[in-house]
């Protein structure tokens, strides 16, 4: 089995690796990313000589109203490798999984070797890159900004362009319409599955997996190094928790940080207990007081697209909570009752019996975030997986896998 590459038929194989939970990726509640693992293509060394290879990879998500374009830089080796220097490199940051199928379509491309060409299509990756992290870092729940998918969409077809010309010779390793694959939720199934783009011999899915060599993650085949034809090897990553830091977090800290120290302020005769409770009610310039930060700072959390449901609702959840029992703290002269704010939000994720108040904050933020949320049509109620109702929404958020002092710093 050594198909050069270009040669042989086109397929997609899914590689679930072997000794991880099997759960499938579910829309409100996890995270999916992408990243590009590595690349190969099996031609002669003097083949490299003057080639090169470049290629795109488009994602589609939210049943194709959400669309991120990226270029794959250049394949250039030396000293006889023919896998690509890709070592993991994420396509798609971790965001909001809302639903339907994942698209994907990949292109590679040999073309003559060029140094002005080279240094253009590797500018044009790490362009492409960035631009698709900025769609997802400010993605609204309507979807990212226009503005930057339009960016996007037109840089790739600038690569696309390049790798079309006809005036030099150039020679598709898959299709030059790119190789197309659909995957649906329930095929994505533990916290990792692969696919493989691959043009070549056929291939037996159930001998397929994958390792780690050194640095580089490889497709294997009867238990060897894949080196048939040309292929690509993707990641889709599933979480439950967002891996990085969101802009309001700081704002968060913040607005906790200020309704502790009134409650001291208060408990401790600094301030009058009547002027302390006015910073409980709204106002009408919305910026007067700790009530009306957090207004601003829920509609913030809920318009934000990067976040799942159930991650919203821990946050406003455990805002909201710490607001009553702040209250009620000044109002009886009472320290313990903020304090309790705590365990009751530890109560809450690992499925401990609730105080009434605290149900009450739960179901009140649940429909605040479906109201917000399903109101921004980025996708049919019909077309959601699982369309989670408030006591489901409850029961996934006592499942989050979250440690004791990730919940204190909510």
């Amino acid at each position: 089995m050594q198909t050069k590459a270009g040669k042989g038929e086109h397929h997609v194989y899914r590689i679930i690796p072997q000794n991880q939970d099997l759960s499938p990726l579910k829309p409100r509640s996890h995270y999916v990313g992408v990243d590009a693992v590595s690349w190969y293509i099996n031609k002669e060394d003097s083949w490299f000589t003057n080639r090169m290879a470049s290629g795109t990879l488009d994602i589609t998500l939210s049943n194709g109203m959400e669309k991120y374009q990226t270029a794959l830089g250049t394949f250039e080796l030396k000293g006889g490798s023919k896998i690509a220097p890709v070592f993991d490199r994420p396509v798609l940051l971790d965001r909001n999984y809302r639903g339907g199928g994942i698209g994907f379509n990949a292109s590679l491309t040999a073309i003559k070797k060029d140094t002005v060409l080279a240094s253009v299509l590797k500018n044009a990756a790490n362009a492409s890159l960035g631009i698709v992290a900025g769609m997802v870092d400010t993605a609204a729940v309507t979807g990212p900004t226009q503005l930057l998918t339009s960016a996007g969409s037109q840089l790739v077809q600038g690569v696309r362009n390049i790798l079309s010309d006809q005036s030099e010779k150039h020679e598709p390793l898959f299709d030059f319409n790119g190789l197309n694959f659909n995957i649906r939720a329930d095929k994505i199934l533990g916290p990792e599955v692969y696919l493989l783009f691959h043009r070549g011999a056929d291939l037996n899915d159930d001998e397929l997996d994958v390792s780690v060599d050194g640095e580089m993650t490889l497709p294997t085949y009867k238990g060897n190094h894949l080196k048939d034809g040309t292929w690509l090897l993707l990641r889709i990553k599933r979480s439950s928790e967002y891996p990085n830091v969101r802009p309001w977090f700081s704002k968060r800290r913040d607005l906790k940080g200020k309704i502790q120290s009134l409650v001291d302020d208060a408990l401790n005769n600094f301030i009058s207990k009547e002027s302390a409770l006015e910073q409980f009610k709204y106002t009408e310039s919305g910026d007067g007081t700790l009530l009306d930060k957090f207004g601003t700072l829920r509609s913030i959390i809920l318009n934000d697209g990067v976040i799942t449901e159930v991650q919203a609702l821990a946050f406003i959840t455990s805002l909201k909570n710490l607001i009553v029992n702040a209250r009620k703290s000044i109002k009886e002269a009472n320290k313990d009752i903020i304090v309790s704010s705590e365990k009751e939000m530890e109560n809450l994720f690992t499925g401990k019996k609730l105080t009434d108040s605290l149900k009450s904050i739960v179901k009140e933020q649940i429909n605040a975030i479906e109201y917000v949320r399903d109101s921004s049509q980025i996708l049919d109620k019909d077309d959601i997986v699982s369309s989670l109702s408030a006591n489901d929404l409850m029961k996934v958020a006592k499942e989050m896998p979250l440690t004791m002092e990730e919940i204190q710093n909510f």
